[in-house]
């Protein structure tokens, strides 16, 4: 399960790293080069290259040389209510759907952790509590308001479990910054 997402992630950022470099030397041309940042920038854009190709890009199959969209059941699969999902993955973690429910309990927060950590380290003005409390409830309301347009499931549970852990990820990057400055006046 978890290594076909890998591979389908990894297929996504091979396709899109030679648009990134080109793009990306195009907009430095003329800037002041930060190595360090660059490479930051550039895991930044992979991680989210991979997070969008499973979360964004519509389920699809290859049949007899046509893209087939599978939207069949995904509205279905659907939840408005919140609190639900969660509950019932939580019902089912000592049951037979326990391995399913720990993976979309625990990939729900361990995959968006790095938005919250990678945004205020590469941009300034999200360096502060209010503003990555805006930006953690932005990025999952505009994945989730996507998946509907395009015939995804979408659950309100995605979003709280992905804005904590962006917040998360906000609340490591303060004790990186606090340690990394400790280390400093040492």
């Amino acid at each position: 399960m978890i290594s076909s997402f890998l591979t389908d992630m990894a297929g996504y950022c091979l396709i899109s790293l030679p648009f990134y470099v080109v793009l990306r030397g195009i907009y430095m041309r003329k800037r002041k080069k930060n190595g360090a940042r660059e490479i930051v920038m550039l895991l930044f854009f992979l991680y989210c290259v991979s997070i969008f190709s499973q979360t964004i890009i519509p389920n699809f199959y290859i049949y007899e040389g046509r893209i087939i969209f599978d939207t069949a059941t995904a509205y279905a699969r659907s939840n408005f209510q919140p609190l639900a999902t969660i509950h019932m993955y939580y019902d089912q973690l000592g049951g037979p759907l326990a391995q399913i429910a720990f993976y979309n309990l625990v990939g729900n927060i361990v995959l968006f952790i790095p938005f919250g950590f990678f945004m205020p380290l590469l941009w300034k003005k999200l360096r502060s509590w209010r503003r990555m409390h805006l930006i953690a409830f932005a990025i999952p309301l505009f994945i989730e308001g996507t998946q509907y347009f395009i015939g995804r499931s979408i659950d309100v549970d995605d979003v709280l479990l992905n804005a904590i852990a962006i917040i998360i990820g906000f609340v490591m990057y303060k004790l990186f910054q606090r340690l990394r400055k400790l280390m400093q006046e040492k």
